[in-house]
C-alpha cells in the first residue's frame, strides 16, 4: 500500500491528538520508544515496517510518529515523504538513527522530519521533543 492508494480512498482520519506511533523494525527499540512515551503521556502504537505504518494510517492518524529511517522493505526517509504527501504538515515526524553524520542529518530533514535524534536516545532527548501540555 502505498501513497496512490489514499487517492482512491477516503480522505485519511482526523489526528488524534493523544495517540503516538512508533515504526521500527527491531523490537526492542519499539518497546524502549513506547516505555518512553507513554511516561509521557501519550498512547502509543507501533509497527515493525513502514507498510505496516500505512496501513494504519487509512484507520487512525497519529499526532506524533517516530519512525526509524534505515527499515528493510520501505525505509524511514521515503515513508516520511509519503506521509508528508497525505497529511502536510499536521503531524509531528521524528525520524531517529545511528546514522549521524551532518551530511546524514540533512538527507533525513529534507524528508520531511520535523526533527532527528540519534541513537541511542535517551529519555531526555525524547522528553524535549515529545512532551505533551495537560
Amino acid at each position: 500500500m502505498d501513497e496512490d492508494d489514499f487517492l482512491t480512498q477516503p480522505p485519511p482520519p482526523p489526528v488524534t491528538e493523544d495517540l503516538a506511533l512508533v515504526v521500527d523494525d527491531v523490537e526492542v527499540n519499539r518497546i524502549l520508544a513506547r516505555a518512553h512515551l507513554e511516561l509521557l503521556g501519550w498512547k502509543v502504537e507501533d509497527c515493525d515496517s513502514g507498510q505496516r505504518a500505512l496501513a494504519l494510517l487509512h484507520r487512525k492518524m497519529p499526532a506524533v510518529m517516530l519512525i526509524d529511517v534505515r527499515m528493510p522493505g520501505l525505509p524511514g526517509d521515503e515513508l516520511a515523504r509519503r506521509i508528508r504527501r497525505i497529511t502536510g504538515p499536521s503531524v509531528l515526524l521524528v525520524g531517529y538513527t545511528a546514522h549521524c553524520m551532518p551530511d546524514d542529518v540533512r538527507r533525513i530533514q529534507a524528508a520531511g522530519f520535523d526533527h532527528v535524534l540519534i541513537k541511542p536516545v535517551s529519555f531526555g532527548e525524547m522528553a524535549a521533543i515529545f512532551k505533551r501540555s495537560g
